[in-house]
């Protein structure tokens, strides 16, 4: 049983049977074509020049960012070995065009390009007398202590319960006495945003132990954390382009960011006046890329970034008098797009013709699409919902509802469709995996554990205690457990026999088998959050608030990581299979950013 209702997107665009979509739109600067940005069809470089340290010395791996006056969209690239950076060709006129790194000032310049000469811009960085406010969420956790039982213990529960939503940086960036921790976790027990994940009710017990840990580690007079400064980008990961586009905001449509991230020394941003939950993204087959937007302006449920003019169109999707959030995004074999209702429905969207169909599922499937909606390798489309998932098949218009194996009202997260056409789904919660075969109607689970998750009991008997009360073991909700793995929103090789699960908690990667259920887990150097794979099984994953993104090459198991330029919590990666290109949204700076890759040979051909 299904109900669909028709639209059709242009510039104002009409979906169901009063709704409107309504278009806005805003401009950026001409981005130059792929050639170009490659080196190809003899393109020559606009600008370049060297990055060196107050000594002389070349800094390598530094981002370097341009955008042009009056453009919605900045270009960044990284230095080389030598310190040497090369820009693809820029638009013609004046540039603003900076050059940052950890552990030093950012250095400014404007420069007017002129295409028929090549501009250089050489820079010296002075190092900066307290880094803390360009650490990562990484380091500033890597340097907590872990001295004593008492310090890991709660060096564990702070990760598994103040750090799940949002990263450490935006705590850590001040210091205050154990009263003001005390007053920040109430905020924070009052405002979480994980409904029956029963979060803020250990943030409640613990709410005494944490503000006395964190005043010890910062506070006005915590002796000085020491930090291990992260590498920064080096070969195959300094070569990458990357674009950052704007995406309107909920006031005026000009208006960016008032911290988007882009200068380090301001610290991390926190989505502050509308620029927040930009979602998820997935490039079309045009090389465009359209995106979700799961709360903010009532005119930008979806938008579309046109990579050849730059320019950004948001869409309301409204169905009688309710205006419909997403969520989740992605595209099938055809091109087609689909993406979820925010309430229920599922989505679907043509981007040639713009036409848009919502498909209700009937009220007894767990309240219809919500976290993540994906495409199996049989074409069907996989929706996350209350308890477990739904399958829809676009041909014949039908649904399939597959419950998890335990704790049916445990919160589900993420969702794929495998090679073969089975779904999968994580139940965030409970650290496990479901696997539905729709040839049998069974369900079967996958225990997230990796092997080297410490044996030593972390707990006290007041903790344990409090967990049997509060029915952790009994029903699932073991994700605020020290060593809790916390399984996010994962993804499926279509051409491969694996699915892959980003433990966000855990700092892993899980591949499991989808016939024998085999589980492999691959450490990485951050917590990934969302896992797609290229027609190539590359597995890539954002590393949510580290601002990175990260590539697992299956074959050699090697990792590459890939900075970004700008301060970005992601909660999304999409690969185009097309171009190559990988696409990642921003959810507290209202912007998307696309990364290009050059070989060593295509950069020495721009010089």
């Amino acid at each position: 049983m299904t109900h669909r209702r028709d639209g059709v997107l242009a510039g104002v665009w009409v979906l169901g049977l009063t709704g409107m979509l309504t278009g806005i739109t805003l401009t950026a600067a001409a981005q130059a074509p792929a050639a170009a940005a490659r080196g190809g069809s003899g393109a020559r470089a606009s600008l370049t020049g060297a990055i060196r340290a107050a000594g002389g010395a070349p800094i390598e791996g530094v981002v370097v960012s341009a955008r042009a006056a009056g453009s919605s969209a900045t270009t960044s690239v990284f230095t080389d070995q030598g310190g040497e950076y090369v820009f693809p060709p820029l638009a013609a006129g004046p540039h603003d065009v900076w050059a940052q790194a950890t552990g030093y000032e950012a250095a400014r310049a404007q420069v007017t390009i002129d295409t028929a000469r090549q501009t250089r811009q050489p820079f010296t960085l002075n190092a900066v007398a307290d880094v803390t406010l360009q650490l990562t969420p990484s380091e500033w956790l890597a340097a907590l202590p872990e001295d004593t039982l008492e310090q890991r213990r709660l060096k564990a529960v702070f990760r598994t319960n103040c750090t799940a939503c949002h990263p450490s940086t935006y705590v850590f960036q001040n210091r205050f006495d154990e009263d003001s921790w005390r007053a920040v976790i109430g905020f924070m027990e009052r405002n979480t945003g994980t409904g029956n994940i029963n979060r803020h009710t250990t943030v409640v017990h613990y709410k005494d132990e944490l503000a006395k840990y964190l005043a010890s580690v910062r506070g006005p007079a915590a002796a000085p954390l020491t930090f291990t400064l992260a590498p920064r980008p080096t070969g195959e990961a300094a070569r990458a382009v990357i674009t950052e586009y704007d995406v309107p905001l909920a006031g005026a449509r000009t208006e960016r960011a008032w911290n988007d991230g882009s200068d380090w020394s301001r610290g991390w941003p926190t989505a502050s006046m509308g620029a927040r939950w930009i979602h998820d993204i997935v490039p079309d087959d045009d090389g465009n890329a359209w995106g979700t937007r799961d709360r903010g302006p009532a005119d930008m449920t979806l938008f579309k970034v046109d990579t050849t003019t730059g320019q950004v169109t948001g869409f309301a999707v409204k169905n009688g008098q309710a205006i419909r959030r997403s969520h989740s995004i992605t595209k099938d074999q055809q091109g087609i797009i689909w993406f979820d209702g925010g309430d229920g429905p599922l989505g679907r969207l043509d981007p040639k013709t713009e036409r848009v169909e919502m498909f209700f599922p009937p009220i007894n499937m767990g309240g219809g699409q919500l976290t993540t909606v994906d495409v199996d390798g049989q074409g069907k489309i996989w929706g996350a919902t209350t308890g477990g998932a739904n399958r829809f098949d676009p041909v014949t218009k039908t649904w399939m509802h597959f419950s998890s194996v335990n704790w049916p009202r445990n919160f589900v997260y993420g969702t794929a469709g495998d090679a073969a056409g089975n779904g999968w789904w994580t139940q965030y919660t409970a650290d496990r995996v479901v696997k539905a075969d729709p040839k049998t109607g069974k369900t079967v689970e996958v225990l997230m554990r990796p092997p080297w998750v410490s044996e030593e009991d972390l707990t006290t008997t007041a903790d344990r205690e409090w967990y049997r009360a509060m029915g952790v073991m009994a029903w699932g909700n073991i994700n605020t457990v020290p060593h809790g793995q916390q399984p996010r929103r994962m993804g499926a090789d279509k051409r491969g026999e694996f699915v892959w699960v980003p433990n966000n908690a855990g700092n892993n990667l899980a591949r499991i088998n989808i016939h024998t259920l085999e589980t492999k887990y691959y450490p990485l150097q951050g917590n990934p959050y969302f896992v797609t794979v290229d027609k190539d099984s590359n597995v890539w994953t954002n590393l949510f608030a580290d601002a990175k993104v990260a590539r697992l090459n299956p074959r050699t198991e090697q990792w590459t990581y890939y900075t970004l330029p700008s301060r970005c919590e992601s909660r999304n990666i999409s690969v185009d299979n097309i171009r190559g290109d990988v696409w990642v949204p921003c959810a507290n700076t209202s912007r998307v950013i696309r990364l290009r890759f050059r070989t060593a040979a295509e950069i020495e051909a721009l010089r």
